[in-house]
């Protein structure tokens, strides 16, 4: 599985921002490391094409956090991923990821 996060600092229209729901994803994998030693994270820009993303999901569909799952991963598939246009199944939704990995990696739940 690919997760795809926008880069930590990015530049729209002359202002520096970073992405508050990136960094939610990055902080659950920071105190739980077992995600990230089992997820490849790709970082990608602001400015759309977002890296190969777009490969993965179609042009319409460049947000980030967005998790791609691995053709034929079951797991959680219906209760979490959605179907893109070019057929793969993935996770779009900050919250629902992190439901995913804490289901996923048998993490405790949130409290």
């Amino acid at each position: 599985m690919i997760l795809y996060l926008l880069k930590r600092d990015f530049n729209d229209g002359g202002k520096k921002y970073f992405c508050p729901y990136c960094m939610k994803v990055e902080g659950l994998m920071a105190m739980f490391p077992e995600i990230r030693h089992n997820v490849e994270v790709r970082y990608v820009d602001f400015q759309k094409p977002r890296g190969d993303l777009p490969v993965f999901l179609g042009e319409t569909n460049q947000v980030c956090p967005n998790l791609v799952l691995n053709e034929g991963d079951q797991f959680g598939s219906e209760k979490f991923s959605v179907s893109a246009s070019t057929g793969m199944r993935h996770i779009d939704k900050t919250d629902e990821i992190i439901q995913y990995f804490i289901e996923r990696f048998d993490l405790p739940e949130k409290h």
